[in-house]
């Protein structure tokens, strides 16, 4: 990969500032427990206000200049900058999210979510990995910096939204309007993690994403089930249209979605295959019986990062509580992710999907359209990733493992189409069994702390 073309040999300034994080690891927990508390739910527009503030006032005690910025319809965007004292510093541009994940189902947490516990080495809370994880440690990592006799190496322009969980629906006019106030050199994105095993990883992309609803109503009311002969039911009729979009061997049928699905380049490929990676442990990390399609490792890791997916992530009709009830439903939803790979964009995809109903009989059906990210994705060459596998290499002492793109999905895609910002995520504070997203989202707290060592290297070094 990389070995030996760096020099991974600390300077006295790193040093200095990871004794001060050493002696501080209580107080950098208790900051973070202290973010976690605050409720910042953007799906139910909760406690966002609040946060924002918080967020501010943590980076304005770091010296950032800061504000509030407003966005119509939107949570505030807190934006703070740090100027380095250098002439010929470089300008790093560091984005994350102040929202969380709704809770629910709330009666699965073995506690309170918005009151962050420590159990068994780990830290419990909704957010404490994503995103707050990863914010509290950078403010830990630049709060090491300036209390050890230095100062940051590079200009750090900050970007913190409020609407990451909901698909970021006013970032892109955010962008569009800031182009000149979030110009730098590279970008630290929203955060990182290990594998399985623990080793750390560096993310050059991630896939892009199409949210959608299906919705149907037939009636004013629900029907007895003896008219079940001619009634029309909602919710067979979604399934039915389930049906004409992926079969049981997951293969998509909608015509032209595979059109700009392209392959692992050579490098690539070699990356995949150095990398610390097993489907074993993908099972145990996401606590699952079985894969779909139970393939060797490499084989399982190429269709994770290089295959677009359908999936319904939620479905609902007629009566849900206990006993039965016979009835024929008045109406019906179903939601659909699409996650899109390279060169695939959620608006070519959007419009093929509507061909699609239209052309399979479906205009019935309502279709709703929540958000859409494209891919993106950042070349290893660029200074950001180099200098960022070498953080991890002075803090760890053995190579991360580099991504050229992952399964998840961000706004990455405006920094590295909109402001031109080679792009990476890691040197974070996260593992794959974090829970995101589900009830008992933790943090590993020896990897936190970690990470911290790593994101000096960054502040310091870039």
């Amino acid at each position: 990969m990389s070995k030996g073309r760096r020099d991974a040999n600390p300077p006295d300034s790193v040093k200095r500032a990871w004794g001060y994080a050493s002696s501080h690891k209580a107080n950098f927990v208790e900051s973070l427990k202290k973010l976690v508390s605050q409720p910042s739910i953007s799906a139910q527009d909760t406690g966002l206000k609040e946060c924002a503030e918080m967020v501010r006032k943590g980076m304005s005690d770091l010296g950032f200049d800061t504000k509030l910025m407003s966005v119509v319809d939107a949570p505030d965007i807190v934006y703070g900058f740090l100027k380095s004292n250098q002439k010929d510093a470089k300008t790093l541009v560091v984005y994350n999210h102040y929202d969380v994940q709704p809770v629910e189902p709330v009666e699965e947490w073995k506690s309170d979510p918005f009151k962050p516990v420590e159990r068994n080495g780990k830290l419990f809370g909704r957010g404490v990995g994503d995103d707050k994880g990863e914010l509290v440690a950078r403010f830990n990592a630049i709060e090491s910096i300036l209390n050890s006799g230095e100062s940051s190496r590079p200009s750090i322009k900050w970007i913190v939204e409020g609407e990451e969980e909901v698909g970021s629906p006013h970032l892109h006019g955010f962008i569009e309007k800031n182009k000149t106030l979030l110009a730098g050199d590279g970008c630290l994105w929203e955060g990182g993690s290990r594998s399985p095993r623990g080793r750390s990883e560096i993310e050059l992309g991630v896939k892009g994403l199409l949210y959608v609803e299906f919705r149907l109503r037939v009636g004013k009311k629900d029907q007895h089930s003896q008219y079940g002969t001619n009634p029309p039911n909602p919710a067979w009729r979604l399934v039915n249209l389930l049906k004409t979009i992926r079969n049981e061997k997951g293969k998509i049928l909608i015509k032209g979605f595979y059109d700009d699905v392209v392959s692992p380049t050579a490098q690539e490929r070699e990356f995949l295959e150095q990398n610390d990676f097993s489907a074993k442990d993908l099972k145990q990390a996401l606590e699952i019986d079985y894969l779909l399609v139970e393939k060797d490792d490499i084989a399982t890791v190429t269709k994770h990062l290089y295959s677009p997916t359908a999936n319904i992530a939620g479905f609902g009709s007629g009566y849900l509580g206990k006993g039965a009830k016979t009835i024929v439903p008045k109406e019906a939803f179903a939601k659909l992710d699409f996650r899109l790979v390279e060169k695939m964009r959620a608006e070519d995809i959007l419009s093929k999907l509507k061909r699609h109903m239209k052309e399979h009989g479906f205009s019935d059906v309502e279709l709703v359209v929540y958000s859409g990210e494209d891919p993106a994705k950042t070349p290893v060459e660029s200074y950001i990733s180099q200098i960022m596998i070498r953080c991890v290499e002075m803090a760890e002492g053995e190579e991360p493992n580099v991504w050229p793109t992952v399964g998840g999905t961000g706004p990455m895609s405006l920094f590295t189409r909109g402001l031109k910002l080679p792009t990476a995520m890691g040197l974070g504070v996260n593992y794959a069994g974090a829970g995101f997203h589900a009830p008992n989202e933790h943090i590993v707290l020896d990897y936190y702390h970690r990470g911290i060592k790593q994101l000096i290297c960054l502040f310091a070094l870039f």
